[in-house]
């Protein structure tokens, strides 16, 4: 009955009859939704519980009541709290936010967690609640110490004053209850200060040196302003220990580029085929000699004293002047670096956690442009912002009431945005910058700032900030090709293939030892440094798949905890490779298992849409040819037989080892987008009638198979690049104007409809496990796949312990009729239709729609 819940809720130890007839109803505590938006400033918090009918309210678990409302705490660190007074009992409750079920946090700070248990003594007592909008930690003084770092620096946080114990800016918390509680902070500038640790935001409870109450004042140096200070408090011994450490700064040792320390910079380049090597710097120019560096081969180096910080800086290799492939900022529009400890920069305020993702194929991918994104003054980005990376990030922008921006993204339900090319390039915006210069810089032209310092710390920002909004950040990334091979070439040809396979002139050759490290060096630079959460390679299919491979295992094993997502475009530039073979293809994709890359999976795209750019409709017209491609997608287009190895057929579809490795699609930067495509195509309707359903019923496929579903901006309400019946340059928009590429808002209050079934089939995938299956052997065994006629139906368990006892039933009709389905036995009801979340009973699929039946 409850098989739509995100999680088992545990009926508290006592239940209010609201909540029992609720229940009986077959609503439940908890809505049958997806995920929480993870809100980094909610409106209103609230704890509802079992105990709500005692402190005032008309039923227990209740969300809105206000005598359930935590206060925002006005000491600035953000955080909301409550005291009320409980008589004696067993209680259980939650943390809600914005007096919904939709973004709830329980024990151990976990989105949909458990409830966590409250147990007042005999004689009941006053309970102060307390919860952390960043690390969504909801806990009470009963369970737990309130704790505070209290000493003479609060005031350099933000505090009132110092020697504060109830300003929460020093919060320590253990959000893992193992009875340690710490606070890590980057916000103390540097000089040596004092602390003890208070208990219960008031001096009652105290402790100094040795853990002891009368212990004398804690003391401690922060060595420089933007150093890392660990707060460590154990409860058992009382004892507050401190550790600082300095700013992270680049290794010396095995890196390349302008390595900065604040007595002396290394300059490092790679050089093979010339000796008069040099570099300019402070007015004084220095001879590079070869270096012995691990790793890296024909490097030549010079080190120089002093104090170098924002100096540029100029390599000459023989008579040339040339950039620095490793620059972590630049000159703009020269090829001057800036030598800059990048590694130090922090966000603003230090970082956020990174937004879990338990498995890759809970992921759903948003494709946008930094620039158009918000570029239009419909976006209600504030006008300075627009355009930028920090108008991505807004929050409370809206259109004629409808949510935009970031605030758009949380409603619309994506888990991660896929930036396109942020790093420098030699284009003048509104191209989308496919032509790299400087591949680990923050392109200029989407910055606010001139400042080097502040140019780095906005683009970490901005991923900060994505982060705290729960949704992870892909790059898009071009080492396939330069802008112009005279970007690298007076360096040394060997940066450059013979053959021009990105069908550019400028195809960059991983084949060389040194241009795939350089390559592996500028991903672990952005997963490290900007915190990124992943990356989509252009022209994936340029690369060798055995440097791919390389790359995406040793970023894997370097952050083991972080899933990264990687994939890419498993094709070249449209001409023949003479060493196909050693690429990557669908054919090689086996062989990437275990470094967990994926490729945009074009035979599927195909599929259901036809080409990019012809009036073929492919499936979603009603093609009858292709009813077995549709059903190999449906499944993730898994291999035949499970291996790792390469296949005979170099563009077999059926590719996968995992369905992580399939990325789906039916519309991207590149060509006509989904619904220009339809309209190109002759349909007529408008967003009411057959065009918009056809668009559903497309984008209902890709967000209901197996795999990882990628989605591009603006298709959620129906974005048409087409300006004054101007298809053709629809077509290939890459460097058309903003009135062309801009999102206008106007589209989403307009195709509002549209907007509401994307955000309901996301919301169904995030709830239906069996949509997510994650394994070969899962597809194989939980997944049965039937034709009839070109209707395809697949029954899925998601159980792995009763494989063929079906939960979800997935239809695709891409006829004109309703198609009667015979459901398995048990209790079933539609959940998903072609205009988005319902519940209904019966075996009805709707003609030109994505049905779904779950169990239960």
């Amino acid at each position: 009955m409850h098989g739509t819940r995100r999680h088992t809720w545990r009926r508290p130890a006592k239940t209010s009859a609201a909540v029992l007839a609720a229940t009986a109803l077959g609503i439940g505590l908890a809505p049958a939704l997806a995920a929480p938006a993870f809100a980094a400033a909610p409106t209103a918090v609230s704890v509802p519980g079992s105990f709500n009918s005692e402190i005032g309210c008309s039923g227990d678990w209740s969300t809105d009541c206000g005598q359930a409302q935590l206060i925002a705490r006005t000491d600035g660190s953000g955080a909301w709290s409550k005291t009320v007074t409980l008589p004696a009992g067993s209680y259980a409750y939650k943390a809600a936010l914005n007096k919904s079920w939709a973004e709830n946090y329980g024990a151990k700070a976990q989105s949909y967690g458990a409830d966590i248990s409250l147990q007042i003594p005999a004689g009941g007592r006053s309970v102060t609640f307390l919860y952390d909008p960043v690390t969504h930690w909801i806990t009470d003084d009963v369970n737990s110490k309130v704790v505070t770092a209290s000493g003479s620096f609060q005031s350099e946080l933000g505090c009132a004053a110092d020697w504060a114990p109830d300003c929460l800016k020093s919060w320590l918390q253990d959000i893992d209850g193992d009875g340690t509680y710490t606070w890590t902070t980057q916000a103390i500038p540097a000089g040596t200060y004092t602390v003890k640790a208070a208990v219960g935001q008031s001096w009652d409870e105290s402790y100094g040196q040795g853990g002891s109450p009368a212990g004398a004042d804690i003391s401690f140096t922060v060595p420089e302003t933007g150093s890392d200070v660990d707060f460590r408090y154990n409860s058992t011994t009382h004892v507050l220990s401190v550790q600082t450490e300095e700013p992270p700064g680049p290794a010396v040792e095995g890196a390349l580029g302008a390595l900065y320390t604040p007595t002396q910079t290394t300059f490092r380049i790679w050089s093979p085929d010339n000796s008069q090597v040099s570099v300019t710097v402070g007015g004084q120019t220095h001879t590079m000699s070869p270096a012995d560096v691990s790793g890296y081969t024909d490097v030549y180096q010079a080190v120089v004293t002093g104090n170098l910080k924002n100096q540029p800086y100029q390599f000459r290799v023989g008579n040339n002047t040339v950039r620095d492939p490793y620059a972590r900022m630049v000159k703009p529009g020269t090829t001057e670096g800036i030598v800059m400890d990048a590694e130090a920069v922090q966000p603003t305020g230090g970082w956020a956690p990174t937004p879990p993702l338990a498995k890759r194929e809970d992921a759903v991918v948003y494709e946008m442009s930094v620039r158009d994104f918000t570029i239009d003054a419909s976006s209600g980005v504030d006008s300075a912002k627009r355009g930028k990376f920090a108008g991505l990030t807004q929050t409370g922008t809206t259109y004629n009431g409808v949510k935009t921006g970031i605030d758009h993204l949380k409603e619309l339900g994506v888990t991660d945005v896929q930036l396109m090319p942020s790093f420098d390039f030699n284009s003048t915006v509104p191209n989308w910058g496919y032509d790299p210069l400087n591949y680990n810089v923050p392109e200029e032209q989407f910055s606010q700032f001139t400042a080097p310092e502040d140019r780095v710390r906005e683009f970490k920002d901005m991923v900060n900030a994505f982060h705290k909004n729960g949704i992870r950040v892909i790059m898009d990334v071009v080492y396939n090709h330069t802008a112009g091979k005279e970007v690298f070439e007076n360096i040394t040809g060997k940066y450059y293939h013979q053959s021009q396979l990105s069908g550019t002139g400028n195809s960059i050759d991983d084949g060389n030892p040194m241009v795939s490290r350089m390559i592996r060096d500028s991903l672990e630079y952005w997963v490290k440094n900007y915190n990124v959460d992943g990356f989509r390679f252009d022209l994936l299919g340029v690369h060798e798949y055995e440097n791919v491979d390389e790359w995406a295992k040793y970023l894997n094993t370097t952050f083991s905890d972080r899933t990264l997502q990687i994939h890419g475009e498993p094709w070249s530039g449209g001409v023949d490779d003479p060493q196909e073979a050693q690429k990557v293809r669908y054919g090689t994709v086996p062989a990437l298992a275990g470094g967990h890359v994926g490729v945009f999976n074009g035979t599927y795209r195909d599929a259901v849409k036809g080409g990019t750019r012809d009036q073929n409709l492919g499936y979603m017209g009603g093609t009858t040819s292709n009813t077995s491609s549709i059903a190999l997608g449906m499944r993730g287009s898994p291999l035949v037989t499970k291996s790792t190895s390469p296949l005979a057929d170099p563009w077999s579809p059926a590719f996968a080892f995992d369905p992580e490795q399939s990325i789906n699609y039916v519309s991207a930067h590149d060509d006509l987008n989904l619904w220009d495509k339809i309209t190109y195509s002759g349909v007529t309707g408008g967003a009411a009638g057959r065009a918009g359903q056809m668009d559903r019923f497309a984008t209902g496929m890709i967000l209901t198979s197996q795999g990882i579903p990628f989605i591009h901006e603006g298709d959620e309400f129906l974005h048409s690049k087409v300006v004054n019946g101007d298809y053709e340059a629809a077509k290939n928009s890459y460097e058309s104007g903003d009135n062309v590429n801009a999102i206008q808002w106007s589209e989403k209050a307009q195709n509002a409809a549209t907007f509401r079934y994307y955000k309901d089939a996301i919301a169904l995938r995030k709830n239906t496990p069996a949509l997510r299956l994650d394994t070969w052997d899962a597809i194989k065994n939980q997944m049965s796949t039937t034709t009839d006629g070109t209707v395809v139906i697949s029954s899925i368990s998601s159980s792995a312990s009763a494989p063929t006892t079906p939960d979800t039933l997935v239809v695709y009709n891409p006829t004109n009729s309703t198609y009667t389905v015979n459901l398995p036995s048990g209790t079933w009801k539609k959940v998903l239709d072609t205009n988005g979340a319902t519940s209904a009973t019966g075996g009805t699929a709707g003609a030109l729609a994505v049905t779904v039946f779950k169990k239960g």
